[in-house]
C-alpha cells in the first residue's frame, strides 16, 4: 500500500492493483466514512486489462486529514489526485468511483478535460445536499463532537445503505475494527470539517454540460440522493452519456448488486476500448 508526499505536502495513500502495462483507471471511494479498501473488488475482474488505481482522497484512509472545511473541497481533492498522476507520470486515465468518488469524477471531467479518458459514477451527485440529510447532520453532529465516532459510524450507514448492510458488516468484526481504527486517525475537528464541507456543497450540475469524454451514470433504484430522476438530469446534462439504473439497488449498487455493475462497467470500457 504505497503512500507519497505530494509536492503540495499532503500524505497521499493508495491502493494498486492489475497490470502496470494496461490502461489507468483510477477508482474513487465515497464521502465521509469510507476508504479505498472498500473500492478493490469492483474492479477484481479487469485486472488483465487495466491498471487499477485507489487513492485515499485526503481526509478519508490513511491520507492526510485537515481540520479546516476549505480543505476537503473538490478542487482540493482534485489537486492532489493530478499531482498524484503526475508523479506516476500518468497524463490521462479513465476515472470513477461511488458517491464522492462519482461525483469528483465528474468534476474532474468538467474542469480539467485534458486529465480524463471517461467516467463511471455510481451514485455521483452534482447536487446540494437534500434537506432531509442536512437536517440527519445536524441531529447526529453533536456525536462527532463529543468523540463518539462509532455511533457516528453505524447511523451513518444507517442512512446510506439501511440497518441490513450494518449487520452484515458487524457479521465481519475483523473489517468492522478495520474501518473504525481508520476513522480514529481522525481528530474532533478534521472529522467536524470533513463532515461539514459534506453537508454544506453547493449544486454544479450545470458544470457537467462542459463534459465531453465518454460517461456511464449508474443509479440504483431505491437510492434516496441522488434519485434516479436526479442521475437522469446528470446524464440528460452531459452530450451522449449513458444512464444504466440498477433496480432494487441502494446507494451503493457497486456492493449491493456488483455482478450487476460490474458488468456494465466492463462494457462500457470495452467500448472505449480499453
Amino acid at each position: 500500500m504505497p503512500e507519497i508526499t505530494l509536492p503540495n505536502g499532503v500524505r497521499l495513500h493508495w491502493r494498486e492493483a492489475g497490470d502496470p502495462a494496461k490502461p489507468p483507471v483510477v477508482w474513487i471511494h465515497g464521502g465521509s466514512i469510507e476508504d479505498s479498501s472498500s473500492m478493490v473488488a469492483d474492479l477484481e475482474p479487469f485486472g488483465a486489462r487495466i491498471r487499477a488505481l485507489f487513492p485515499d482522497t485526503r481526509g478519508h484512509g490513511l491520507s492526510a486529514r485537515f481540520e479546516r472545511v476549505e480543505d476537503y473541497t473538490y478542487p482540493k481533492k482534485a489537486e492532489d489526485v493530478l499531482l498524484w498522476l503526475d508523479a506516476l507520470g500518468i497524463g490521462r486515465a479513465v476515472f470513477g468511483g461511488a458517491s464522492m468518488g462519482g461525483a469528483l469524477s465528474l468534476w474532474l471531467a468538467a474542469h480539467v478535460p485534458e486529465r480524463v479518458r471517461a467516467v463511471v459514477s455510481v451514485s455521483g451527485p452534482p447536487y446540494a445536499p437534500p434537506p432531509e440529510d442536512v437536517a440527519w447532520w445536524r441531529r447526529h453532529r453533536p456525536l462527532v463532537e463529543a468523540g463518539r465516532f462509532e455511533e457516528y459510524y453505524d447511523a451513518n450507514v444507517r442512512l446510506r445503505v439501511g440497518d441490513e448492510a450494518l449487520a452484515r458488516l458487524k457479521a465481519r468484526p475483523d473489517r468492522y475494527v478495520e474501518v473504525l481504527g481508520t476513522l480514529r486517525l481522525h481528530s474532533v475537528a478534521s472529522l467536524l470539517a470533513l463532515l461539514d464541507e459534506t453537508y454544506a456543497r453547493p449544486e454544479w450540475l450545470a458544470d457537467c454540460a462542459r463534459i465531453r469524454c465518454p460517461v456511464l451514470i449508474v443509479s440504483g433504484s431505491a437510492d434516496h440522493f441522488p434519485t434516479v430522476a436526479m442521475s437522469r438530469r446528470v446524464a440528460e446534462t452531459i452530450s451522449g452519456a449513458r444512464l444504466h439504473v440498477v433496480e432494487g439497488g441502494s446507494h451503493f449498487p457497486n456492493r449491493s448488486h456488483r455482478a450487476e455493475v460490474q458488468g456494465v462497467v466492463g462494457t462500457f470500457l470495452a467500448e472505449i476500448g480499453v
